[in-house]
């Protein structure tokens, strides 16, 4: 979509829609020549500036999207294409990651500027190690990576209001930046809005750190105001780029109660909904997905939803718990392939539909990577160490000799609680079947372990220099 946009200078291209029969020859026939021509040209697939000349025979149709497709990926690409000038045909699978270091970089400073620089080096190098991250950001099969994106970039902002000096100009300057990042990822991966709690959160904590500045008359309204003004301000880059286009709903919502349903009917797999369809006396696409003519049938899959969760809460409610529980314990990563000979658990029941397939199109977020060296944590490897860091938290509020430990850990562990606040948000609302984005709750376990790495170095600085441990 973004290259033929890009080819369309004039705007008098025949506009062609991506699943039709016409869209479908010309998008297959535009891959098949990027792909001759990057071996034509011997483009290295790290080369992502390189552009390659385009066929007049490409040159005249303009793919257009659906109404359920999300939008933001297809601007950035058109965005990249018009700054080189051309088309690059593996641009597509760098947009992600060039749009992540910046986020990565920012998350690691304001860590070091709160006075964590070993818990920054420490969080970034995983992201940097971690399989699941990369091979996210690249996934041409979706924009999942931009929700990933979001995820990360709770952690700037959360490290800054909980453990830095905390001033209105620089909090709202860091809202700003933060809007402009959960605006993205919502626009490139609608499902990030399912962040935003974390993103509040974090405001919100910051509002109430601020440091006394305001006149004696204003002090008990000064806090409040500031956080209404960060919110807006937070919100402003959304509000701007909101686009009318946005992903289905309560499709997924349906299909995704088969995560943990067992005797509704629910099911992650588009032939149940097509059953559901018919039995509606809805005739379903025979052709395309389930989810082609989504927006149409909203209204059918919203009624359904709200009419099980009415007639049973106690059934929605045991769903909403399991799926909590499954995400924070990544209970679909238990095995161990040294010791089980599979690293992801097979799907238990029919209702999980093709979850095990959505686990699959990345690495599983405990491995971890180096070049050509892969290493799989044992699970409890993997969340032990924030585990710890807890279990030292609340140690060391009981025990006076370790309250100046406790002091500092918790508002590291507040940092934590905003991460996981928006990190919780898609799993347990929505559904744990999507994998990828169930998988990415773990970037709290990736910032757990480096804030324990800063704090055993900090202990260990301190006693070397014969320092008191607080």
């Amino acid at each position: 979509m973004a290259a033929t946009r890009f080819l369309d200078e004039d705007g008098r291209a025949e506009k062609v829609g991506l699943n039709s029969a016409d869209g479908a020859e010309l998008r297959l026939g535009f891959q098949r020549f990027l792909t001759r021509a990057a071996a034509d040209d011997d483009l290295r697939p790290w080369q992502f500036w390189r552009t390659v000349a385009v066929r007049p025979l490409l040159v005249g149709r303009r793919l257009v999207a659906r109404d359920i497709d999300d939008p933001g990926r297809a601007g950035l690409l058109l965005v990249g294409y018009r700054a080189l000038r051309g088309i690059s045909p593996f641009l597509p699978l760098w947009v992600g990651a060039l749009a992540a270091a910046p986020v990565a970089a920012w998350a690691a400073w304001e860590l070091w500027r709160a006075g964590r620089p070993v818990a920054g080096l420490v969080f970034g190098g995983l992201l940097a190690c971690s399989p699941y991250t990369v091979e996210s950001l690249s996934l041409p099969y979706s924009a999942v990576g931009f929700y990933v994106i979001g995820v990360v970039g709770i952690v700037p902002l959360a490290a800054h209001a909980c453990l830095a000096r905390v001033r209105l100009a620089g909090l709202a300057l860091r809202a700003l930046a933060a809007g402009v990042v959960f605006a993205l990822c919502v626009l490139c991966r609608s499902g990030s809005a399912f962040l935003l709690p974390g993103y509040v959160l974090a405001l919100l904590v910051g509002a109430a750190r601020l440091e006394p500045g305001t006149p004696p008359t204003r002090r008990a309204t000064a806090k409040p105001l500031a956080a209404i003004l960060l919110l807006a301000l937070f919100l402003i880059p959304y509000v701007l780029a909101r686009q009318p286009r946005h992903h289905e709903v309560w499709l997924g919502v349906w299909e995704g109660l088969g995560d943990f349903d067992r005797t509704r009917g629910h099911a992650w797999d588009d032939d149940a909904a097509r059953e559901v369809l018919r039995a509606a006396s809805v005739a379903p696409p025979e052709r395309y997905p389930v989810w082609e003519d989504a927006p149409g049938n909203e209204a059918l899959f919203r009624r359904l939803v709200l009419s099980d969760v009415r007639a049973a809460p106690g059934w929605y409610a045991g769903i909403l718990a399991r799926r909590l529980w499954a995400t924070v314990a990544q209970r679909k990563l238990a095995p161990w392939a040294l010791r089980d000979g599979s690293s992801i658990e097979p799907r238990r029941a029919p209702n999980e539909g093709a979850i095990d397939t959505y686990y699959a199109m990345a690495t599983p977020v405990d491995w971890l990577g180096f070049g050509p060296w892969r290493l799989e944590l044992p699970l409890v490897l993997f969340w032990g160490p924030t585990a710890l860091l807890v279990l030292l938290f609340l140690a060391g509020r009981r025990a006076p000799p370790l309250r100046a430990s406790a002091s500092r850990l918790g508002p590291g562990l507040l940092v934590l609680l905003c991460l996981g606040a928006g990190g919780l948000g898609l799993p347990v609302l929505f559904t744990t079947a999507g994998g990828l984005e169930t998988e990415a709750f773990a970037v709290v376990y990736f910032l757990g372990f480096a804030l324990l790495v800063d704090e055993v170095v900090r202990c260990f600085s301190t006693r070397a220099a014969g320092l008191p441990a607080g």
